[in-house]
């Protein structure tokens, strides 16, 4: 029996804790057999506020593999599907492992699909901060400036990863936990497998401005058939670093 089979049987005994939610690399598909278990318990409104005043909202099983238990209710998780913050991206490949009235399914239903009407709010100002990383990207390799070239070539990366999520409405995972949510996303979008996460990993390594022009060009076509566009027009010079010829 694992840590994480012990404490769903104590959730189910207990009348305080209404729910178990798995987050963090086991959740997402991308731990080891060593990695720690990171766990929500869901437990009362009334438990969770004794709980708060006792200090005790955090709890450490010893292992391995470990676990890491953090507490929250029904009222708290509540609050986090209001707004978007740091940690509103661990929900987006958490697993609700413990579920004794169904109520834990729906709140974090509730966080992972308000957080992505947020975010597809958000697209115009996502697209337009993808683009001016990529211009000033390739902007500072015109001029022979490899640092600037490659510090903005990975921002780039960073905002088109939040904007091709946005997308379909849904907020970016938490980038260590990319592989699956990346390998969905490219399916629903019609990338080749493997085609976004290969040139993520390549601009980054090379910030090749050749392949952000080309990549570029894929992402503009990718928003121009779903009727699209962004805000640059020719007076600021997008086309000028699109058509640039880099030896």
């Amino acid at each position: 029996m694992t840590v994480l089979d012990e404490i769903v049987g104590e959730v189910a005994d207990d009348p305080d804790s209404i729910g178990l939610i798995l987050h963090g690399s086991r959740a997402a598909g991308v731990g080891g057999p060593d990695s720690d278990y990171d766990l929500v318990r869901v437990v009362t409104d009334e438990s969770y506020a004794a709980r708060l005043d006792r200090e005790q909202l955090r709890e450490r099983r010893p292992g391995p593999p470990k676990a890491d238990i953090s507490y929250a209710s029904p009222e708290r998780l509540r609050s986090r599907a209001e707004s978007t913050d740091g940690y509103t991206p661990m929900f987006v490949t958490a697993q609700v492992v413990a579920d004794t009235e169904g109520e834990v399914a729906a709140l974090v239903e509730a966080i992972v699909v308000n957080a992505g009407i947020r975010a597809w709010a958000d697209l115009d100002e996502l697209y337009d901060g993808y683009l001016n990383c990529f211009f000033r990207s390739l902007k500072a390799w015109r001029r022979g400036d490899e640092l600037g070239g490659r510090m903005q070539a990975a921002h780039s990366c960073l905002c088109l990863v939040r904007l091709l999520f946005a997308a379909e409405r849904r907020l970016a995972p938490f980038h260590d936990q990319l592989g699956v949510p990346l390998r969905e996303l490219e399916r629903v979008q019609g990338w080749e497998e493997g085609f976004l996460a290969g040139a993520f990993v390549r601009v980054l390594a090379t910030g090749d401005p050749a392949l952000q022009q080309a990549l570029e060009l894929r992402v503009e076509k990718l928003f121009e058939d779903r009727g699209i566009a962004h805000q640059w027009g020719p007076e600021d010079g997008l086309d000028e670093v699109k058509e640039h010829r880099f030896g």
